[in-house]
């Protein structure tokens, strides 16, 4: 997953990929909205892919971020000073998903290994008002998935 946010205008974007162990494509998603900064862009991301992969079925996750920020917010998963935070509203609602019954392990990952999720969040962010699934790649991600299976 990754965030995306462009300052001239305070629009956020968030993508992901969903892949099976073989690292197959299972689905990805864009989303574009306005008002926030890279950190909320972030964590929305986080919070729509664990959101896909639970009702999607699956309760063995690996989730990478390429935002360490967000990967130290979630090593630590007491909430007693998250009420403190900027982002308290989806940092808690990420915890309480990060609580259900199943195996999510939150990684951070090099940005250079993560183009298929950057190139989703960035579509997101040009497309303020998406929401879109693709079961299949769509032609755009061609490219990047080819540059992500060479890492």
């Amino acid at each position: 997953m990754d965030g995306s946010w462009l300052s001239e205008n305070s629009a956020m974007g968030m993508g992901g990929v969903i892949r099976d162990s073989a690292g197959m494509w299972r689905g990805g998603f864009s989303r574009g909205v306005r008002h926030g900064d890279a950190l909320r862009a972030e964590l929305l991301a986080l919070e729509e892919g664990l959101s896909f992969c639970w009702e999607g079925g699956f309760r063995k996750v690996s989730c990478e971020c390429d935002c360490l920020g967000v990967v130290t917010l979630f090593q630590d998963r007491s909430m007693e000073r998250d009420h403190l935070h900027k982002h308290y509203d989806v940092i808690r609602r990420i915890k309480c998903m990060l609580a259900r019954d199943w195996g999510v392990y939150v990684s951070h990952i090099l940005r250079d290994v993560n183009s298929v999720a950057h190139t989703l969040a960035s579509w997101g962010v040009r497309n303020v008002g998406s929401n879109v699934f693709w079961r299949s790649p769509p032609d755009f991600i061609l490219l990047p998935l080819g540059r992500d299976s060479m890492s």
